[in-house]
């Protein structure tokens, strides 16, 4: 496969290009900002039923902290980090299934705010923040993804820090450039220690600092702080601009045959190019790596749009970073079901036992109907729905089964970048759901105008169990 192969539009607004040289001068004699102390919390934020929205509902309970700095109780100041083992069953699951695959899976698990930044908190906040418990309990969720079989780079190095350079934006969830930065090169450090790096191709990056970012950032907190108190929130941090570079342009790099990169970094929005961390990763590494991190994907999304690619299903890697929040639930039902199915490329090879073309309009519409009374078990059960359209990003199903039972599954893909139109997951096989046989699906048209949309949905019977 060639590099202009890779170069899908999916691929490319994911890809390190940002990271390329694409300085122009006025970049590299950006202005120095300067920001100004803002606003303090009100009475409000502490209401908890003024939370009540899905955007302020990730916010709750504000607290002050230092100057403008702001944390979440329920999330920046937690002291559990249990997820970990709750979603145990599924998580040795997906290793042993990359592990068939030759693939080693490399967690970054990154510390809350509380523990990188208690020295951000007021006293108040500091006396009800019990930070020995919640360090020692990350540690634990450190170890438990060891055990299981993933490597988890010890990023508990990273927590109380005192740098000069924040890890955390004072009043936003994601890690600033220099965050971003120490983390990789924790990380670099585990995936240097593995065997399998020895025999990856190299190639030496180098990053740099190009001016600052201009749009600077009020933060997540400080516009649920805005919404709350009814006024204009924080102030606008700036931080600098980092840039990471190849040491060695080749003309042939965009043209020629080389190849896959063999290290893939799945992530959140904290992999966006804005904080450089792929960047990073890149230099303290010194290789090339592919890129599926969305604004917006949450835990899954990168990691749905990867494993339907190409790219994965002809190249996989031999080595999977796979970044996330430790505020993420681990234990999802619905998030592996997708995972899974996705990594036996869904009904693709499979024995199709049902299937049906649509075209779906406004409001609900029976698309499939197991017209011949096919017994075929959730437990053996997947289903692969293909929109003609690949800009679908929703899929609103409920599944109708014989024994007059319905279950309803709502899957999102975020808005921000190109997909595929493609939904693959197996059917619900937890307890009374493994003996279930589908009667049929209906889904509920999305496009506002009612225009119709063309669709395949096939029922195949899978080649693997699901965890109990």
């Amino acid at each position: 496969m060639t590099f202009h192969h890779l170069l899908t539009p999916a691929v490319l607004a994911i890809l390190i290009t940002s990271f390329a040289t694409q300085v122009s001068a006025v970049e590299l004699s950006a202005p120095v900002y300067e920001a100004e102390s803002c606003c303090k919390l009100c009475p409000e934020v502490q209401d908890i039923s003024r939370y009540n929205t899905s955007f302020l509902k990730n916010s709750r309970m504000l607290v002050q902290g230092k100057g403008d700095w702001l944390f979440r109780t329920l999330l920046d100041l937690r002291t559990d980090f249990d997820y970990v083992d709750a979603g145990r069953p599924y998580l040795k699951k997906l290793r042993e299934a990359f592990a068939r695959r030759g693939i080693e899976l490399v967690v970054v698990y990154q510390p809350t705010r509380g523990l990188v930044h208690r020295d951000k908190l007021t006293p108040e906040a500091s006396a009800s923040f019990n930070f020995d418990l919640a360090l020692a309990n990350y540690r634990t969720a450190l170890k438990r993804f060891e055990q299981i079989g993933f490597h988890a780079p010890d990023l508990s190095r990273l927590v109380d820090e005192h740098e000069e350079h924040a890890f955390y934006f004072r009043a936003d969830p994601h890690w600033t450039p220099y965050g971003a930065q120490r983390t990789a090169k924790v990380v670099a450090e585990t995936i240097r220690s593995l065997p399998v790096f020895a025999d990856i191709p190299r190639r030496a990056f180098t990053s740099k600092i190009v001016g600052r970012n201009s749009q600077g950032n009020k933060g997540v907190l400080g516009l649920a702080a805005a919404q709350l108190c009814g006024n204009s929130g924080n102030s606008i941090e700036y931080v600098d601009r980092f840039v990471t570079e190849p040491e060695e342009v080749r003309n042939e790099d965009l043209f020629s045959d080389i190849g896959i990169p063999n290290i893939v970094l799945v992530g959140t929005s904290h992999s966006g190019a804005v904080y450089n961390f792929p960047g990073f990763l890149l230099e303290y590494l010194d290789t090339d790596i592919l890129i599926f991190a969305y604004p917006e994907g949450g835990l899954e999304g990168g990691m749905i749009e990867y494993l339907g690619s190409e790219e994965f299903q002809n190249s996989p890697p031999k080595i999977l970073i796979w970044e996330f929040s430790a505020n993420y639930r681990l234990d999802q039902d619905s998030i592996y079901r997708q995972l899974f199915a996705l990594l036996d490329d869904g009904c693709e090879g499979k024995q199709i036992e049902i299937s049906s073309k649509a075209r779906l309009g406004s409001g609900k519409q029976m698309v499939l109907v197991n017209s011949d009374a096919k017994m075929l078990a959730n437990r053996d059960a997947r289903i692969d729905i293909r929109f003609t359209d690949a800009e679908v990003k929703t899929l609103r199903a409920d599944f109708l089964y014989m024994n007059g039972s319905r279950e309803v599954l709502r899957l999102d893909k975020t808005n921000r970048v190109a997909t595929n139109g493609r939904f693959v997951f197996d059917m619900r096989a937890e307890g009374n759901w493994s003996d279930m046989v589908l009667l049929g699906v209906e889904l509920e048209g999305t496009e506002e105008d009612g225009t119709p949309q063309e669709l395949e949905v096939r029922v195949c019977r899978r080649t693997a169990a699901k965890p109990e």
